[in-house]
């Protein structure tokens, strides 16, 4: 009897031991959710890179084309095609006929008109220059009369600013044909002509005034 109760008491005492060390031992809480979910990574804003822009290939400029008045041949000669520091200045008389040339008017007859009394204004002349200006208009006449058909020309009268002869030709056709040509025309060294805009008549005839500038001075 007296071992059985030691040996109860052995075994309470062994009971007591356990349960008193496994009261001590720490208690693991469970992670809060704050802990347990790692924090996520902040995006960096990445530095902005300029952004390579390839130029365009710029267009090429315009050039400015001559104006062309209708009835008005163009100017050929010398002043045409040469160098802006190799040309010859023109005299004041001839600037004004070009001024008047180049003026603005309602129909091409008030240009003629404007033109050829600028050139009479200018006063007579028989300068030197004029036989030079008289040889270049019947080189026009013959050159006219070869390639296109026979016309009637009135002897030339020279002014300070240009020598000017009138000219019929038969018909507005052969008128056109002779206008045609006027601009390839070769009247020789240092000469500049034109042909202003023409009176046309009733009878279908085409009267042109031929013109030869007096040429500029070095």
């Amino acid at each position: 009897m007296s071992r059985l109760i030691w040996s109860m008491g052995f075994m309470g005492l062994a009971l007591a031991c356990a349960l008193a060390s496994w009261l001590h031992r720490p208690v693991e809480l469970p992670p809060r959710a704050e802990e347990a979910a790692p924090p996520e990574p902040r995006a960096q804003a990445l530095p902005s890179r300029p952004i390579p822009v390839t130029p365009r290939p710029s267009k090429p400029a315009l050039q400015a084309q001559p104006e062309v008045r209708p009835g008005v041949a163009p100017t050929s000669g010398p002043d045409a095609e040469r160098p802006a520091r190799s040309r010859r200045t023109p005299p004041a008389q001839r600037l004004r006929l070009v001024t008047a040339l180049r003026g603005t008017y309602t129909a091409p007859d008030d240009r003629r008109d404007a033109v050829l009394a600028e050139l009479t204004a200018s006063g007579e002349s028989h300068d030197p220059w004029t036989e030079q200006a008289r040889a270049a208009l019947a080189q026009w006449h013959a050159q006219v009369e070869a390639d296109v058909l026979p016309v009637q020309a009135e002897p030339p009268r020279c002014f300070a600013a240009g020598c000017v002869a009138r000219v019929t030709f038969p018909d507005g056709d052969s008128f056109q044909e002779s206008f045609r040509r006027t601009a390839d025309l070769q009247l020789g060294e240092g000469t500049t002509h034109m042909q202003l805009p023409p009176e046309r008549r009733a009878s279908g005839e085409v009267v042109a005034a031929w013109l030869v500038l007096r040429p500029a001075t070095p």
